[in-house]
């Protein structure tokens, strides 16, 4: 009996044949699959440009690019030269930082890598930074440029001068600008680059001295300055981005706002020339810290604590706090102009030199320097900048 059908030509074939329609029919269901992971490709792209998420996307999937690499750069070493001339800002980013000064801004790996050069020009430059991006921006003037840590993400363009920025971890904006129908005009745009809100400030509420983002992005901290009765007043509000209407937290005269940092969602640490403040995001004052009318120099509000520096003379003081502004340490330190807060440590940037104390007061070690200290971050490494250069300090305990 003679087979018919399928399997009596297959069985007629030679193996060299049945190899070659076997190697077809992979390559069209291949050919299949890739026509499909494309078409779900395509209807993943129109559903996220639908649904309004399209550039916070393209944003994470950039920032993703630039983590992996950064990480995969080689060593470059310290110093470096800034080519950022006099230090306006230095901030922290991720695997990297920022530093701002009269000649540009520059954008380092914390491996030493050159990541990005920006020469904006601006006559009064200043920037705020947000989780792995930063704005830097022209006070009084109406341009702003957002940037991330090897691009340019996009500029924009505003009605009114510019008075202050701020940028959240998630890439919300906030631009305070002048106002001529009333005082100053808040305008908040989410990641997606749209506007979420607007807020006209009278002079009753003033003109916006520091804002901050809360960590989720979903609160904005808003001081202001103002006058009232011949004197001084600094308003702290809380603007809920959802609900859009301001909370005022509290109302200080005679107090300028220095420092706004969020050390959680649900808690808010306001910093002015004469005290300290923490606030519940429910509006309720947590605790208060006066400075007991000493001068203040400089403050540090990082990883956890809050060191202020008070004096300009021949000597000065230190008050370190912890998350609660219980005192930590209070005491006189060596004449300094600045100061920076470590995980376990707070340094002091004197004349010619940065000087290491411990959170108990205690002297640590000295680093000298050739010029004097601008700026310093203390995050996962230790970065000085003095004359254009900057550099990276290693603990003496860390040497070898």
């Amino acid at each position: 009996m003679r087979k018919t059908g399928r399997k009596a030509r297959r069985e007629e074939m030679s193996p060299g044949r049945i190899e070659y329609i076997e190697a077809a029919r992979q390559r069209l269901y291949n050919r299949r699959l890739r026509r499909t992971a494309l078409l779900v490709a395509l209807v993943a792209a129109v559903v996220i440009y639908l649904t309004g998420v399209v550039n916070t996307s393209i944003m994470a999937l950039e920032d993703l690019t630039d983590t992996v690499r950064i990480a995969l750069m080689p060593e470059q070493g310290f110093p470096q030269q800034t080519g950022a001339g006099e230090v306006y800002q230095a901030e922290q980013l991720g695997g990297s930082f920022v530093v701002l000064g009269s000649e540009g801004c520059t954008v380092f790996a914390d491996s030493g890598a050159r990541l990005n050069t920006v020469g904006a020009g601006y006559a009064r430059p200043a920037l705020a930074a947000g989780g792995n991006s930063f704005v830097l921006y022209s006070r009084s003037g109406s341009e702003l440029r957002v940037e991330s840590r090897t691009r340019e993400l996009y500029t924009r363009q505003t009605a009114g001068h510019i008075y202050l920025c701020a940028l959240s971890d998630g890439g919300e904006l906030a631009v305070a600008t002048d106002d001529v129908r009333k005082l100053a005009l808040l305008t908040v745009y989410d990641a997606a680059r749209e506007e979420l809100l607007t807020w006209s400030l009278t002079t009753a509420e003033g003109v916006p001295m520091r804002m901050a983002f809360s960590p989720d992005g979903t609160q904005l901290a808003v001081a202001t300055l103002t006058a009232q009765g011949g004197a001084v007043v600094s308003n702290l509000y809380l603007l809920n981005l959802r609900a859009g209407e301001p909370q005022l937290l509290a109302a200080e005269a005679g107090s300028t706002p220095l420092e706004l940092v969020w050390q959680s969602n649900a808690r808010l640490l306001a910093v002015y020339d004469s005290h300290a403040a923490l606030y519940g995001s429910d509006g309720g004052a947590r605790a208060r810290r006066d400075f007991g009318g000493a001068q203040t120099a400089a403050v540090a509000a990082e990883n956890g604590s809050l060191a202020v520096l008070f004096g300009d003379g021949p000597s000065s003081g230190v008050l370190l706090t912890d998350g609660e502004l219980n005192v930590r340490y209070e005491g006189a330190v060596p004449s300094a102009h600045g100061i920076a807060c470590g995980a376990d440590a707070f340094y002091l940037l004197c004349d010619s030199s940065v000087e290491c104390f411990g959170l108990d007061g205690v002297y640590r070690w000295s680093c000298p320097l050739d010029a004097r200290p601008q700026a310093l971050l203390a995050g996962e490494g230790l970065y000085v900048f003095a004359g254009n250069l900057v550099q990276r300090i290693t603990p003496p305990e860390e040497e070898g």
